[in-house]
């Protein structure tokens, strides 16, 4: 309900969207719900980002050259995600499983997105940041706040990338690819198992049909 709300409002300001970026993240230390039902770093970090690409793909296109970019973080080497036990339902939660689950999935859909929109001026990509002083970050515990006034960054040098993504002249190199560091402007193509990507994609489309988000007839599955 919630992103469907969302992208009938979007819808409905513009019918051409040049750039869209996901930076919403969690830091929630217990497991929680999103509005919808949704655990919440799989909802909030992956879902929700999911649906709105899948919803306003035709709008991006309609730019010319639409740009996604996903904000993120950088998942372990060979970490691949429970399709089964997606929200941790079954399985013991943690935030640290949460969290990696929800980016390599963000991963999954950008190299999905990549095949599947071939031909389509958008492009996808995913920009890594590391730990960065957001108002969310700190606002948070004591502990959390100390943590991040030492090693966090400034939230304007982790955006550098996301800045380039949306600015540069052609972002074609970073289409279906994840920039790891978020000081340099490298795109890494990203190579996960086609069949769990395309699976991934699927599990996805239904659920969010579930809730009632509707996609445009016939238009780029």
């Amino acid at each position: 309900m919630v992103r469907r709300q969302a992208a009938e409002r979007i819808r409905a300001s513009r019918r051409v969207i040049h750039g869209l970026v996901h930076s919403a993240m969690t830091m929630s230390f217990q497991r929680a719900t999103t509005a919808d039902g949704f655990e919440l770093a799989f909802g909030l970090q992956y879902l929700a980002r999911y649906a709105l690409n899948r919803a306003l793909v035709r709008e991006l296109a309609a730019s010319g050259d639409g740009r996604i970019v996903h904000v993120g973080g950088k998942a372990p080497s060979g970490l691949s995600p429970d399709l089964e036990d997606l929200q941790f339902e079954r399985r013991r939660w943690s935030l640290l499983r949460a969290l990696m689950s929800s980016q390599v999935l963000g991963y999954l859909h950008v190299q999905e997105a990549a095949k599947r929109w071939n031909g389509v001026p958008v492009t996808a990509s995913i920009a890594c940041v590391g730990m960065t002083k957001t108002q969310n970050a700190m606002s948070g515990p004591w502990w959390v706040r100390a943590l991040y006034s030492v090693a966090g960054a400034a939230p304007e040098r982790s955006a550098e990338n996301v800045v380039r993504l949306l600015t540069a002249a052609d972002a074609s190199d970073a289409h279906g690819a994840v920039l790891f560091d978020p000081k340099r402007f490298t795109p890494t193509p990203l190579a996960y198992d086609a069949a769990l990507a395309s699976r991934a994609w699927e599990l996805s489309e239904g659920l969010v049909r579930e809730r009632g988000l509707s996609f445009a007839p016939g238009w780029l599955r």
